[in-house]
């Protein structure tokens, strides 16, 4: 009992050295070393903790960079707060392998790993060129939230709501959206040694599209990522630093143990401890110690 008190103790001394003086900062909108390494610590953490399954992995520092958009997102009431659902593009890699990665944050679990088209003017088998005009069918990198989805010309489809200004804000009104297509499949790669093309749209295989809008429509992240230095240097989702909180920062069983442990220091220090009165000694009589 009394070293759990010292535990808890341990960790609010903790908290007022470490987590106080960034939260002070985020309130400014800054990013501090300090709140950034806390914040790819407990990515980090997930990240090994993720069940990929037989899927390919997604690039750790890639996947740090998406959680910390999400992050930021969600503490800005973006998102819907009871789906921890996060959609990553890596659109730094090949069309012709899986780069799209659905993951639920909360069961550590990938839940897709697909192939997705880039738009027809962002490049040929690779993505190196984006946009955020109208026509240009081109890709926008950058961070989305989804909306409502609706039936199309290319079918069951997500509407997108791109949150970084300058790069992908204009997606809502050139109706980029996720939707399945036909040439996005492996037929397709191995008669053209490349994935087909959109005019901008993450395009999916048409069998994976309906469950994998089900799953990320209605408020979740979607970042779609290319090293591009300017971006990932301008991005407010990248680059400011999300308020530091135990919710976001601690594992749900860690937020259960430190809560237990909270209750039950505060159990004790109400408790006041049951002194028992020493027995009173009775002198031994001397011949005793003759017998």
């Amino acid at each position: 009992m009394i070293h759990t008190k010292n535990w808890v103790k341990a960790f609010i001394l903790f908290l007022s050295v470490h987590i106080i003086p960034v939260a002070n900062a985020s309130a400014e909108g800054l990013i501090t070393p300090s709140s950034s390494r806390m914040i790819e610590e407990k990515a980090n953490t997930i990240y090994k903790e993720i069940n990929f399954g037989n899927f390919k992995k997604i690039s750790k520092e890639v996947f740090i960079k998406g959680y910390h958009g999400y992050l930021n997102l969600r503490q800005s009431g973006q998102l819907d707060n009871d789906r921890d659902v996060l959609t990553i593009c890596d659109f730094s890699l090949s069309s012709n392998v899986p780069r799209l990665w659905v993951i639920d944050l909360k069961k550590k679990k990938v839940l897709f790993n697909s192939l997705v088209a880039h738009g027809q003017g962002s490049g040929e088998e690779f993505a190196t060129s984006f946009s955020n005009t109208e026509n240009s069918h081109q890709s926008s990198m950058g961070f989305y939230v989804t909306d409502n989805t609706y039936y199309g010309d290319k079918g069951y489809s997500l509407k997108l709501q791109g949150k970084d200004a300058g790069y992908n804000d204009q997606a809502y009104n050139r109706a980029v959206v996720i939707h399945g297509a036909d040439y996005v499949s492996y037929g397709f790669i191995q008669g053209n040694q490349r994935l087909g093309r959109s005019w901008g749209c993450p395009a999916l295989p048409v069998e994976l599209t309906r469950p994998i809008i089900d799953n990320i429509k209605g408020g979740t992240a979607l970042f779609i990522y290319a090293p591009n230095r300017k971006y990932l240097a301008s991005s407010r989702w990248l680059n400011k630093s999300p308020s530091i909180n135990m919710d976001d920062l601690l594992l749900p069983n860690e937020n259960k143990m430190i809560a237990e442990n909270s209750v039950l220091s505060a159990h004790m220090d109400t408790v006041k401890p049951v002194i028992k009165p020493k027995a009173e000694r009775k002198p031994v009589p001397a011949e005793a110690y003759f017998q």
